[in-house]
């Protein structure tokens, strides 16, 4: 699986109709820039009006969130200039005597909070904007799309 858990392509196939997703990788030329941008397109009162953000995406199988600090300035400096971004955390194992039963998931957090992420990890519950479970297919990607357009 891949190093995102699988994330990206997750998002881009679950929200697709009137979304329009770009994979970023800078490199050494944009340290810290997240994983994807999106702009999403809604009609309301008749006025096409989109919403723009950016999502950096995490795996983890237990409670850590492995934010590097180049990720943490980023997300808290666009956060702090009212930017749109987010971490998708999806936490997944196949359970065992330590870690009672199989677990898959997508945790959302305001970027806002990286640096709390990475001290605390998925135990940050104040600030949490959505949390799903039971593998992607049972995930509420309406309330997904809500929580990264809202």
């Amino acid at each position: 699986m891949a190093v995102d858990g699988g994330l990206r392509s997750l998002f881009r196939d679950h929200l697709r109709v009137g979304w329009h997703w770009q994979s970023i990788e800078t490199g050494g030329t944009g340290r810290g820039v997240p994983d994807s941008n999106f702009c999403a397109a809604e009609k309301r009162d008749g006025v096409l009006r989109g919403t723009e953000g950016w999502v950096e995406y995490k795996k983890t199988d237990g409670w850590t969130v492995d934010l590097r600090p180049e990720q943490i300035s980023w997300l808290l400096e666009r956060s702090a200039r009212g930017g749109r971004c987010f971490v998708a955390v999806r936490r997944q194992n196949q359970g065992g005597p330590r870690r009672g039963d199989p677990v898959d998931e997508v945790w959302i957090y305001p970027g806002a909070l990286a640096r709390r992420l990475k001290l605390e990890g998925l135990r940050v519950q104040d600030g949490l904007l959505h949390r799903s479970e039971g593998g992607p297919s049972n995930w509420n990607w309406v309330r997904i799309a809500e929580v990264l357009t809202s």
